[in-house]
Order: C-alpha cells, then sequence, then structure tokens
C-alpha cells in the first residue's frame, strides 16, 4: 500500500513532494508513481498516466508505462474515453473489463489488442485550470478494490490541491515581479525627472512633458528615455529595494 503518512492525511506528503519538486511536471510524476504502486498491488502490473487539458486540447503529461500513453493517445484521437469522461463530468469513471464495455465503441474497438483489461479514470478537479485526470491501467479485469479506489481518489484530491497551491505561488510570483518591474520604472522616470529640473530649471510638469514628448518623438517606452536621459547623467543605473517578505 501506499506510505503510511498517506493515509487520513495524505495531503501533506504530496505537498511535500511539490515543495521537493523542480516544476510541476516532476511533481505529476511523482503522483502517477504513488498510484501505479498502490494500483499495481496483487497484480501483474498496472500503468498510470495523467491528462491535462492545454490549450483546449488534452495532453499526457506523464506517465509509468508507454502502454498507458498508448491507451490515452487512442482517446485523443477518438474523442471518447473513461478518461476525457471523468475529466467533462468531474466524476470517477471505471471500467470494470474492456472486452465487455459498450461505452465509447471507437475506443473500445482501437484498444481491442490492448494488455489492459480494465480502467479507472480519477478526476483531478482544478477551479483555474482546464482539467485533468489521473489514468489508471490494469491487466486485470474487475473493479478496483475499495481500498484501493479510496487512495486513488485521495492522491487526486490531493493533487488537485498541490496544483491549485503551485498556481497560486506562481500568480503571486508574476505580480512581485510586475510590482517590482513598475517601481524601478518610476524610480528611473523621477529620478530623470529631477536630473531635468535642475538642468533647464524647469518645473516637474514641464520636465515630465520633455520626457513624454522625447517617448513619443522616439516611439520609445517613457522608461526607456528614462534611462538615457540618466545615462547621460551617471553610467549607474537606477535601483529600487524591497524587504523580503
Amino acid at each position: 500500500m501506499v506510505d503510511s503518512k498517506l493515509i487520513g492525511t495524505r495531503t501533506d506528503p504530496l505537498i511535500d513532494v511539490l515543495l521537493d519538486s523542480a516544476d510541476m511536471k516532476v511533481f505529476l510524476e511523482r503522483l502517477v508513481e504513488l498510484a501505479s504502486a498502490e494500483l499495481g498491488q496483487g497484480t501483474n502490473g498496472a500503468s498510470c498516466s495523467v491528462t491535462v487539458y492545454r490549450n483546449r486540447r488534452p495532453v499526457t503529461v506523464c506517465s509509468n508505462d508507454p502502454e498507458a500513453t498508448a491507451m490515452d493517445e487512442v482517446q485523443y484521437a477518438s474523442k471518447q474515453g473513461p478518461c476525457l469522461e471523468a475529466i467533462k463530468s468531474g466524476h470517477q469513471v471505471e471500467v470494470v473489463d474492456l472486452r465487455t464495455e459498450t461505452r465509447w465503441p471507437r475506443y473500445v474497438a482501437a484498444v481491442a489488442e490492448s494488455p489492459m483489461r480494465s480502467v479507472l479514470a480519477v478526476p483531478i478537479v482544478l477551479k483555474t485550470y482546464g482539467g485533468a485526470a489521473l489514468n489508471c491501467y490494469r491487466p486485470d479485469p474487475g473493479p478496483v478494490p475499495e481500498q484501493v479506489r479510496d487512495t486513488l481518489l485521495d492522491l487526486a484530491s490531493a493533487a488537485a490541491q498541490a496544483v491549485a497551491l503551485s498556481v497560486r505561488l506562481e500568480s503571486s510570483e508574476e505580480k512581485s515581479r510586475d510590482l517590482a518591474a513598475a517601481m524601478e520604472s518610476r524610480t528611473a522616470i523621477n529620478l530623470a525627472t529631477g536630473v531635468l529640473m535642475a538642468q533647464t530649471g524647469c518645473g516637474h510638469e514641464q520636465a515630465m512633458e520633455i520626457l513624454i514628448k522625447a517617448s513619443s518623438n522616439r516611439n520609445e517606452k517613457l522608461r526607456d528615455v528614462a534611462h538615457s536621459v540618466l545615462a547621460r547623467f551617471d553610467n549607474s543605473s537606477p535601483t529600487t529595494h524591497f524587504d523580503s517578505v
């Protein structure tokens, strides 16, 4: 079974995995490993993958087996199957035996020769993203044992929270970078305005008008014009210091 730390509080270990991962792809690869290890107990081997919608198209971002990737690709080509249904409905979708399954006829016909016999697709519900699913394939027919199913559902739920956290952190970092850039621009413009006032004896409004006119004539951003004024006055570039929060 999955590491005992995952029982009851499965979210925390996955958050730890996320924080230790170089990027989201590495995190999802670890998720696939955990799911595959859980699903493979007592079987001849299981394959797992994660599908994510990108630019309105489903893409397999990671898998632990080429067979899982192939099963996913058939769904994308046929535009039907348990994985796509799980993402669309937001509910788990199970196929107990692909040999007798009557839903998604194009998909079922295309995977008839596959060694995989059963499928469990678990949605990874993402409120701020296109949608995703954990896809679990087994060579044995029959339903997934209830305890294993519960663990897979918990893993998918924890993954959704971890992905949401990652998106929130990334958005926060982008906002911080934008704010820093805006403040750097404001610093340069204010300093350049002061230089013009000192050199020409004009007021603040007149100095700003000079910068704006130069920006328009040169077809350059106002901050770039300000930097060029400062470059003629001093070789150093203006900087703004931010204390870390």
